[in-house]
């Protein structure tokens, strides 16, 4: 647990009483380093959750060495991104036990406004924390606990306040995905975001567009799941961000903040762009999804909840055609939007399936073939779409002998 040195209500010192197990078993690896004359540190998200009390989900360390030197210090290593300082070093046979050390470093220009040009190491660890993007992702942490905290980002994270490392117009001009990354900690942390570093997000909004949607979307997407999401959505709002993201209807932001319950959180991804997408005007799903690159899986779950959530109530074949698992977060999201609803009347339903795949139906096409005679092609499988229709239904058993006797009345 974190131990806060007050004076005047300014926190002007602060050392872990506790590392947290995440660290203690990374601890000998920093051992080592420190054992050949080098520096080496905790640094940066994984310092700030700690001092949050979150969990820890990546430990990261920085280090004087340059990457050849701990290439020499630790045998087994992986070259994962030499050319910027990072190695990975393999401490041991699980994944947990691989950590990634990179050197500090300075960065030259950002011509791309993704990328550094070029990057230089260096010895000196101040300079590589004026590097990084917010005084609260800037803290590092020795093997004792100790915090080092050369921008004041412990004051701000007792504030719950974002602020930009140095000049926040360079930081975002630097790498513009840092405003979605304000924005997704606003949400996800539950931060204000400090008013110079806000005016030069809204200044640099445009340079977005310079930025990779791929990218945009990871980062927007932990926005609209972080327990404050409403914070990180009023922010892209208000700061004019969501004009240089792919097709984003100021209305339908506007609408989803007002129309949903205060107090809703969504469940996974697909609900949360499904909820954005039913207050949307005119919009075709897939086309819409297809601009902000997604998975072909991700965007036939998105739709299918849309066109589900358009449907007034279910019956067996809006059970099986969507399944429960989408039907229950629809029925998640009506009831968040105000709607009334049966919330019985899902699982009802769904329980008096016979099937949930066409693939448990008990006879397949070349049954039909070999008790029938029939020959591959249109017309048998207009047949197995009527059979399965008419089980879904409940209208025949799902057994060979009434299957077939069904079959035999059609031809």
């Amino acid at each position: 647990m974190p131990r806060f040195c007050l004076k005047n209500d300014k926190i002007i010192d602060m050392k872990l009483e506790k590392l947290p197990e995440e660290f203690v078993q990374a601890k000998p690896v920093l051992e080592k380093i420190i054992e050949h004359g080098f520096e080496a540190y905790f640094v940066g998200g994984s310092v700030r959750d700690v001092l949050l009390g979150r969990e820890i989900h990546d430990v990261d360390i920085a280090t004087s060495a340059y990457p050849e030197e701990i290439k020499d210090i630790f045998p087994y290593t992986i070259d994962v991104g030499i050319e910027h300082g990072t190695v990975l070093v393999l401490a041991g046979k699980s994944e947990a036990e691989h950590y990634e050390i990179t050197t500090f470093r300075t960065e030259s220009k950002y011509t791309d406004y993704r990328r550094p040009d070029h990057v230089d190491f260096v010895r000196d660890l101040r300079e590589d924390l004026k590097r990084r993007d917010f005084t609260v992702n800037a803290f590092a942490c020795d093997i004792n606990g100790q915090i080092i905290d050369l921008f004041d980002g412990l004051t701000d994270l007792k504030e719950r306040r974002l602020t930009a490392v140095g000049s926040a117009l360079e930081r975002f001009n630097e790498d513009a995905l840092r405003i979605m990354r304000a924005m997704r900690f606003a949400a996800t942390l539950d931060f204000q975001i400090e008013n110079k570093t806000f005016l030069a997000m809204c200044e640099s909004a445009h340079l977005l567009e310079k930025i990779s949607v791929e990218r945009i979307f990871i980062e927007f997407d932990k926005l609209l799941l972080g327990q404050d999401w409403r914070n990180g959505l009023t922010l892209l709002l208000k700061s004019g961000a969501y004009k240089y993201l792919p097709d984003l209807q100021d209305s339908a932001l506007k609408k989803v903040l007002t129309d949903l319950s205060v107090d809703f959180h969504f469940q996974n991804s697909e609900q949360a762009w499904a909820a954005l997408l039913t207050r949307f005007s005119n919009v075709d799903v897939k086309t819409f999804l297809r601009k902000w690159k997604v998975s072909n899986e991700f965007a036939k779950f998105v739709a299918d909840l849309v066109s589900a959530y358009e449907l007034d109530s279910w019956d067996l074949m809006s059970l099986y055609h969507f399944g429960l698992e989408k039907v229950l977060l629809v029925d998640e999201l009506k009831v968040a939007y105000g709607l009334k609803i049966d919330r019985e009347q899902a699982v009802t339903i769904n329980n008096q399936l016979q099937i949930h795949d066409k693939s448990e139906i008990v006879i397949a096409g070349k049954d039909l073939m070999e008790e029938f005679s029939l020959e591959p092609g249109p017309e048998l499988g207009k047949i197995l779409k009527i059979i399965e229709e008419k089980i879904v239904k409940n209208e025949l058993k799902n057994e060979q002998d009434a299957i077939f006797a069904e079959v035999k009345k059609m031809l």
